[in-house]
């Protein structure tokens, strides 16, 4: 768990323990009524705020936490405090527990990282086909996973005649107007529009993108074509 998660987790826990806490002052009913929704705010505060869980059954401690200092706390000042109050430290972790399991049922796993997806945004590579979470594994400027982007793995066919027929025919002068690369290192294209020679390996990085005018390749992949806007 990283620095900001940790925050994110005892700031959780300090701010259901407050409303424990003040439940407490309402008497039994109100404090186990407090538990319930004490038990479903844990998992909804650290999903909003993000917080990156090595295990998704960590969002049951901070109700258990708060439920149990509320308690203890208000009952330093009620020396006789009915028992009712002790209900809430188990009422609080087990609405947790209910919504965490409810939340993973779903046996999807992201393809890198292997957390569960249930209740998380999630995205199918177009290079590679696997369902990646969004929040560690997709990469949104290139609209790919990050293993595609570690390897990168290619979009477009290498073939000559593909890019003969979608781009147009490889030209012997000048430099790629994104890498600098020569003729004579890469294969260069002309963009139909501009004119400008781009290598077709910066070609497919840019998901078919000539990097000056706009001009998109139009034989996309349709895993492809639903994440750009300026495509049909």
């Amino acid at each position: 768990m990283n620095a900001r998660s940790m925050t994110v987790f005892a700031a959780t826990t300090f701010l259901l323990w407050l409303v424990q806490f003040f439940a407490c002052m309402g008497g039994a009913g109100i404090a186990l009524a407090s538990a319930l929704a004490v038990g479903g705010l844990s998992v909804f505060l650290l999903r909003a705020f993000e917080a990156e869980l090595p295990n998704p059954w960590l969002a049951v401690v901070p109700p258990l936490a708060a439920g149990a200092l509320g308690v203890a706390v208000w009952s330093l000042a009620q020396p006789r405090l009915d028992r009712l109050y002790w209900l809430a430290p188990m009422l609080a972790p087990a609405v947790s527990a209910l919504v965490v399991w409810w939340q993973n049922r779903d046996a999807r796993r992201c393809g890198l990282c292997n957390c569960r997806l249930a209740g998380r945004i999630s995205f199918v590579c177009p290079r590679c086909n696997l369902e990646v979470c969004e929040t560690r594994c997709w990469d949104f400027e290139k609209i790919r996973c990050r293993l595609c982007v570690q390897n990168a793995v290619p979009l477009f066919p290498p073939s000559r005649q593909w890019w003969d027929r979608h781009v147009g025919p490889g030209v012997t002068a000048g430099r790629c107007q994104v890498c600098q690369t020569g003729p004579e290192e890469a294969e260069l294209r002309a963009c139909p529009r501009c004119g400008r020679p781009q290598c077709i390996e910066c070609w497919d990085d840019a998901n078919g993108l000539c990097a000056r005018c706009g001009w998109r390749v139009q034989a996309l992949p349709d895993a492809l074509r639903k994440f750009l806007v300026d495509v049909q």
